[in-house]
């Protein structure tokens, strides 16, 4: 890309991004950190880490390291990148509010990556533009952009790995191999499985070098680059070995193993590959193209963006193949509680890049028939994605627990926190689809909000009726909805219309720029 390109090409990726953090902002939910224990962990790690300049947390959400202490079980890396919302926060008088708006802006980072990756590999502004609004707005990314889970961040920073390489291999700038490397570190303190990504960009180079007429050259070539990817990508092991010994007491433990000891749990041979297969792939409760039906399209684009594109498509491939089997295995493989499959958030870029070979096709430009059908799966996604940020993702499975009484799963065990899962058969029953559920929570609350008073209960009220009471599970997900309901103030529809306005302008720049 030239430089007069790359001058053209960031006012609109500029402005994707603020526009998807004013949507983000503006369906953004209310304080949720205590509903879901991985985002607890987080904050609290963040928490001990600027007040006490210490790692440990409170003995009710971590599990006891070897020292006696409590810690988290999780990879660093979402924790020290919530410091400075963490400190913004403060300032402000709530930390949680600083912390809460880091997916958002790691969410809408991602929409402006996509972009500019899509742009990179010579596709037009226009298509550029809407294959990031339909990963931004027609996927699993939206609902993510409000939860305080840490796959958004590891879903940013191994896209930006990707895209990092295939800006080297067509550029030839080491610090693009050293910006992929310094990216996959920090995708890997944060989430451990982002190793898998490393075999496909090493295959990556290697198909670019083999085209080098001198195969002595070629070996070179790989052999420094390889160590030049490896010294940068070393601190991060480093760190990780550190922090696992700090916790622990030896480098090679994380925790999880350590988990699987006190329950009795082993996480990798408690389920079949199949299992997990068609859970991800076809089981209504977690079967990730019922959760982003656009992905589909990423059939209709793949054949012509492998010609055009082979080392990038094996490496995409590469990629979806490496989670998909990997996390198959894994008992938990669900990624429960939590909406959707959440851990293959990472893989949707790499779906979602190569339809744009079918929106610059002459199929697409000449025939109305395949326009109309893409429309109407955008259409469906969409409506899907909209579902799922209006009512909070919890009140699915408090539902299944307390309303239904179905008997979830109990794993129990001496230092380490409680794990309570639905029953695997849950996944496969339509009958208990989240997705349709959440359009029955959507009616229900609709006709039952205007009724809904909030109230503090005591301390001693049961879980149970803490549940049934709670604003999160009784109104509609939005946090100026939550500020109308607990404040009784209106100041929150304020700044709604006003992020409302904001985000129709840049709407309006976006689609005069990438005309």
């Amino acid at each position: 890309m030239s430089f007069k390109e790359n001058k053209e090409e960031r006012p609109i990726a500029f402005k994707l991004f603020v526009f998807f953090i004013v949507i983000y902002l503006l369906t953004a939910s209310g304080l949720n950190f205590y509903h879901i224990d991985a985002s607890e962990l987080h904050i609290e790690v963040t928490r001990s880490l600027i007040e006490r300049f210490d790692l440990s947390v409170p003995e009710t959400v971590g599990m006891r390291g070897a020292d006696g202490r409590y810690y988290s079980w999780l990879g660093i890396g979402s924790a020290l990148l919530a410091v400075p919302f963490y400190i913004i926060g403060k300032l402000i008088g709530s930390p949680e509010i600083g912390v809460s708006i880091m997916n958002q802006i790691v969410g809408a980072a991602t929409v402006a990556l996509i972009f500019l990756f899509s742009v990179s590999l010579s596709y037009s502004k226009r298509t550029s533009v809407l294959i990031a609004v339909f990963y931004g707005l027609a996927t699993m990314a939206w609902p993510y952009a409000k939860q305080p889970f840490d796959n958004v961040v590891e879903t940013f920073f191994v896209l930006l790995s990707v895209y990092q390489v295939y800006l080297y291999t067509m550029h030839k700038k080491k610090r693009y191999l050293l910006l992929s490397a310094i990216s996959l570190g920090v995708a890997f303190i944060t989430r451990m499985t982002s190793i898998l990504v490393i075999l496909s960009l090493i295959i990556m180079m290697i198909m670019y070098y083999l085209r080098h007429p001198d195969s002595k050259t070629s070996m070179r070539m790989i052999s420094r680059d390889f160590l030049l990817f490896s010294l940068a990508f070393l601190p991060f092991i480093g760190l990780t070995l550190w922090y696992n010994h700090y916790r622990f007491s030896s480098i090679f433990e994380t925790g999880y193993s350590l988990r699987a000891a006190h329950t009795g749990i082993d996480f990798f041979t408690g389920t079949s590959l199949l299992t997990g297969l068609s859970g991800f792939l076809i089981s209504p409760g977690k079967g990730f193209f019922y959760y982003s039906p656009v992905a589909i399209l990423f059939f209709f684009g793949i054949k012509s963006f492998f010609k055009r594109h082979l080392k990038l498509a094996l490496c995409f491939i590469l990629i979806i193949l490496s989670y998909l089997l990997f996390l198959s295995k894994n008992i938990y493989w669900h990624g429960d509680w939590a909406w959707g499959p959440r851990y293959l958030l990472v893989i949707t870029p790499f779906l979602i890049i190569p339809f744009a070979e079918l929106l610059e096709s002459e199929i697409w430009l000449k025939n109305r028939f395949p326009r109309m059908i893409v429309y109407l799966i955008v259409a469906v996604s969409l409506i899907i994605q909209l579902g799922a940020i209006c009512v909070d993702f919890n009140k699915y499975f408090i539902t299944l627990r307390f309303m239904e009484k179905i008997k979830f799963t109990e794993v129990q065990a001496d230092g380490v926190q409680p794990l309570f899962e639905p029953p695997i058969e849950t996944y496969f029953n339509w009958h208990e689809s989240p997705i349709l559920a959440q359009f029955r929570f959507i009616h229900d609350i609709a006709r039952e909000m205007k009724n809904y008073r909030y109230s503090k209960l005591p301390d001693n009220t049961t879980l149970e009726n803490k549940f049934r009471a709670d604003p999160v599970l009784n109104v509609f997900d939005f946090w100026w909805i939550y500020h109308y309901f607990v404040n009784g103030s209106y100041s929150g529809f304020i700044v709604a219309l006003l992020l409302l306005l904001i985000a129709i302008y840049y709407a309006s720049r976006l689609r005069k720029l990438s005309r």
